[in-house]
């Protein structure tokens, strides 16, 4: 066992490592805190005091602290601070109650270095921090990303009287856990136990989510059998994390089994059960449970009357009957039996947003505010996130506009959220400009917005900016976490220098990181990419050795790599060590050998591998269309007009790629002209060009100067090319064109946000 005394013997030197370092680093906090500063200049504080009594008589509010409590309120952090001066140079001495106030203010304004002058003022003069503001600090500092700091005011509490309990203990586990530390969230949950403070039911889910966000499920197992042999009941908090562990890992037969051992415990499955549930069923191409799964929860009376309504909500977007699930909200807005949840409006807005039915999220959202509910932080954010992922910035941007003119308290989640919609459209000026407007507004970016710009400009290809950036969330004390050196990795695999990736990987262990699954995986995929296998299946051997067990991306990054090296022998060895290992293939390892089969020209065999995968329930999915159109537009006319008409019958999305290659075939066969000709109606959809395109057009514009348009094309190929630029264009004008997008958002806004109250969370 992990936490229990008889089983902490080979985690022995965590806790001694831990005891060491945390020695040094309260030592090194101490001296930081309370050697004694240059006095301010007295006359600059009273020409700032004078100017502040001139802005808001602060004179005449004796005492100081109401009015530098007002301050705070109003966000004027600086005045508050010279306030706070004032009051001890006439020897007053501030409540405690102000300090915790001060220093949420200052970490929300990410001015450590006051903080720490406050902090250091308080042990010098008083009043000694008692545990609310120890706890308020190492909040803020976990927030940060600084657990080093927020592990030493930890152990640091004890000097002032201070013991250390278990929720001060249990943020820094979580601020552990989060950045990518787990086995430093361990040591601290034994140095917990050496001091008499036991582990309570969050110290165990933050550490059972972690060990499943690194694919070490033993271990979640271990520590979730241990809770309940110490007496520590699980929550329903507890079975959402193993449950949500489960489904990520695909594995949905255990999943299920625990949401049936929750429910025979007694306790009552919430709408994130449910939803959790559901996505697996979804991403794992098993939509029929989703149906037995909701019979269920409703015979057996699961929920309260009021989730049910929830339930119901999130079961028909799920199916995408949103219309019906908007009905059902209206109807219950005109009964008596109470208004619908804030969480049944979300998730229906949400749905909407998502496939870019925004006309309708934006009714619904005024008939919600007509209703008397405040939208809450998700509400607003689920319009943002469905305009930016249709690539509507234009209009996102207004709507960020029109929030901050009304005074709406825009969080860091919107900046990110509009940050990677300009990413998604090629967007780097735009995304620039959201950073800059971020700081504008006096949103301090925090560890998630630095991932998503970081991660933004990897997939663009902008290693230099993005190694700049980085370097700037390191000079502001901000720790980075995995995605973060998982997003520098992947983009320097992507750029072919892998021993650039490898050295990154290195630097997260040093840093106390441990590289994870996704890691492992890009290391590995950059290395095949250059034909580096004998390292690749090096990597492979030492997964178990780190904790890790391969998942399908492993195996079919190996599969698709040797299929493309004409290595058949070995792509089927790892298609035989997955089926050993239990791992189902998926859509992306079916998609692989139906490649290789196209490039073998085996045509029929790779269509009846499509029709066999309907039948068997894996669902074809646009990288599966793109891939037997390539073989259909190369293959004998005759029989591509066949393969075609089946091709038909699937629900495919054609998307840029399947636009790129017909356009790539019509210039190979000498339809140059035609295909220029397209490319610009193409534009028109509209269809946003990527690199790939324009190279495309750029050769043919080289070729018609040369050869001046058709050369002896064949009419019947000429005519079958035709055929499939119009169904691909019919289908994309449709996607373009959903139902009912002929709205102004002006209007919509200047309806819906002008009656609703300022009290939009923040957070």
């Amino acid at each position: 066992m992990l936490l229990r005394r008889g089983g902490l013997h080979h985690h022995r030197h965590l806790t001694l490592h831990a005891a060491t370092t945390t020695t040094s680093a309260v030592d090194d906090l101490l001296t930081l805190f309370i050697p004694s500063a240059p006095r301010i200049n007295p006359l600059h504080r009273r020409k700032t005091l004078a100017r502040i009594s001139r802005s808001i008589k602060l004179s005449l509010l004796p005492p100081f602290e109401p009015a530098a409590c007002a301050l705070l309120a109003s966000e004027m952090v600086p005045e508050a601070l010279s306030a706070l001066r004032h009051m001890r140079d006439l020897s007053q001495t501030p409540s405690l109650p102000f300090h915790n106030l001060l220093f949420r203010s200052l970490f929300d304004k990410g001015d450590v270095f006051s903080l720490l002058r406050v902090f250091r003022d308080m042990v010098a003069v008083g009043p000694a921090p008692d545990h609310l503001a120890f706890e308020a600090l190492i909040l803020g500092f976990c927030r940060r990303g600084d657990v080093g700091r927020a592990e030493a005011l930890l152990w640091l509490m004890s000097r002032f009287g201070c013991a250390p309990g278990v929720v001060a203990f249990n943020m820094v586990i979580n601020a552990c856990c989060v950045f990518g530390r787990a086995l430093g969230a361990f040591a601290i949950v034994c140095a917990m136990a050496e001091t008499g403070c036991a582990p309570d039911v969050v110290t165990y889910n933050v550490l059972i989510g972690a060990l499943f966000r690194e694919g070490n499920v033993g271990e979640a197992k271990k520590v979730f059998e241990e809770m309940m042999e110490s007496g520590v009941e699980p929550n329903t908090r507890t079975y959402n994390v193993v449950i949500d562990g489960y489904v990520k890992m695909g594995r949905l037969k255990d999943a299920v089994l625990m949401f049936d051992e929750m429910t025979q415990r007694g306790l009552s499955p919430d709408c994130y059960t449910f939803n959790t549930i559901v996505a697996g069923y979804v991403k794992f191409g098993q939509e029929g449970e989703v149906g037995h799964l909701l019979k269920e929860v409703l015979r057996d009376e699961l929920f309260s009357e009021e989730l049910e309504l929830d339930v119901l909500i999130a079961r028909m977007c799920w199916d995408d009957r949103m219309d019906e699930a908007a009905e059902i909200l209206r109807r219950s807005l005109k009964d008596d039996n109470g208004t619908p949840s804030i969480l049944a409006f979300n998730s229906v807005i949400t749905a909407y947003a998502r496939l870019g039915f925004e006309t309708e999220a934006f009714e619904l959202y005024r008939s919600m505010v007509e209703a008397g509910l405040s939208p809450s932080a998700s509400t607003c954010n689920s319009l943002l996130m469905g305009l930016c992922r249709n690539g509507r910035l234009r209009e996102a941007g207004v709507l960020m506009d029109k929030m901050v003119k009304r005074g709406f308290c825009i969080s860091k989640t919107a900046f990110t959220i509009l940050l990677d919609g300009c990413f998604r459209v090629g967007d780097r000026s735009g995304a620039m400009n959201v950073w800059r407007e971020m700081e504008r507004h006096g949103v301090s970016p925090d560890v998630v917005a630095f991932s998503a710009f970081i991660n933004g400009l990897c997939v663009s290809n902008w290693m230099d900016e993005a190694c700049e950036v980085f370097e700037e969330m390191l000079r502001r004390g901000l720790f980075p976490n995995n995605f973060i050196y998982n997003s520098l990795i992947h983009g320097f695999c992507n750029d072919g220098n892998v021993s650039e990736a490898l050295r990154l990987e290195k630097e997260m262990r040093k840093n106390g990181l441990q590289p994870d699954i996704f890691t492992t995986n890009i290391i590995i995929s950059g290395l095949c990419k250059q034909g580096r296998f004998k390292s690749a299946n090096d990597v492979f051997m030492n997964m178990c050795d780190n904790g890790l067990t391969p998942d399908i991306i492993t195996y079919n990054t190996f599969i698709g790599s040797y299929c493309k090296a004409l290595d058949m022998v070995n792509a089927v060895s790892f298609v035989n060590k997955m089926s050993l290992q239990g791992c189902e293939p998926d859509i992306t390892t079916y998609n692989i050998w139906i490649d290789s089969l196209c490039r073998s020209r085996m045509m029929s065999r790779a269509v009846k591998m499509v029709d066999e995968l309907v039948s068997v329930g894996v669902v074809p999915n646009t990288v599966t269309y793109n891939t037997v159109m390539n073989g259909v537009c190369e293959d004998v006319l005759d029989r591509a007009m066949i393969l075609t008409a089946k091709l038909l019958k699937m629900a495919f999305v054609p998307n840029i790629v399947t636009v790129n290659l017909l356009l790539t075939h019509m210039c190979k066969q000498g339809l140059t002209e035609r295909a220029v000709m397209w490319a610009e109606r193409f534009s028109q959809v509209p269809l946003t060009f990527n690199e790939t395109t324009f190279n495309i057009l750029d050769r043919a514009y080289r070729d018609l100067e040369w050869t001046g348009g058709i050369r002896g094309v064949e009419q019947g190929r000429s005519s079958f090319m035709e055929f499939l630029m119009h169904i691909t264009i019919d289908y994309m004008y449709e996607l373009s064109h959903p139902k009912s997008r002929s709205w102004d958002i002006e209007d919509v806004l200047d309806y819906g946000f002008g009656e609703l109250p300022k009290a939009i969370e923040a957070r």
